[in-house]
């Protein structure tokens, strides 16, 4: 018994990926300057103070410098743990909503219903796989129409003992069920 390889592929979506990286170095390297420049800032100005007074009692530098790193980075988290929380979100929004979108779509055909809408925001990512969806529905749609009017023929024929109006009802019927495979199991 022969097992499948599994996937190499690191980048499904080239774009999409490779932006969303992008995005988050560069949320990274803002906050990071943020960080640097507030870090400067206080330094500057708290150093200054420090030599200025008289009554400046530091041993050390690192005995100066830590009240003001361990407040910084404090503000930093919190202000980084925000920024990427609202940028995830809003990103995600993105995904989830065409998720969400599919969702419904598949609930309605389990539930043996044609959906109305299909489509997804333009924004939106996995517009690739939406398009192919939509077709896959109104192809469906198409094959269920035929077969619905194929069977309201029959019942007509069938109600005038006509065999020969059948004849195109049962033709049309075959040619949607062919049109339509199943891959065989391996």
């Amino acid at each position: 018994m022969s097992h499948a390889k599994q996937r190499r592929i690191v980048l499904i979506d080239h774009r999409f990926q490779l932006r969303l990286a992008g995005l988050f170095i560069l949320v990274q390297v803002g906050l990071t300057g943020l960080f640097s420049v507030a870090l400067y800032v206080f330094l500057e100005s708290e150093v200054q103070a420090g030599l200025a007074s008289a009554h400046a009692a530091y041993h050390t530098v690192g005995q100066m410098l830590m009240p003001i790193v361990l407040v910084l980075a404090a503000f930093s988290l919190a202000i980084s743990t925000i920024c990427v929380f609202v940028f995830v979100i809003a990103l995600s929004h993105k995904i989830a909503g065409p998720l969400y979108r599919f969702k419904v779509i598949l609930d309605e055909l389990a539930a043996r219903r044609i959906p109305d809408h299909t489509k997804i925001r333009p924004g939106d990512q996995l517009h690739d796989l939406a398009v192919p969806f939509a077709r896959a529905v109104d192809n469906l749609e198409a094959d269920l129409n035929t077969l619905k009017d194929a069977a309201e023929a029959l019942r007509a024929a069938h109600g005038a003992e006509d065999l020969q109006a059948a004849e195109p009802a049962i033709a049309a019927v075959e040619r949607v069920m062919d049109t339509w495979t199943r891959r065989k199991k391996a």
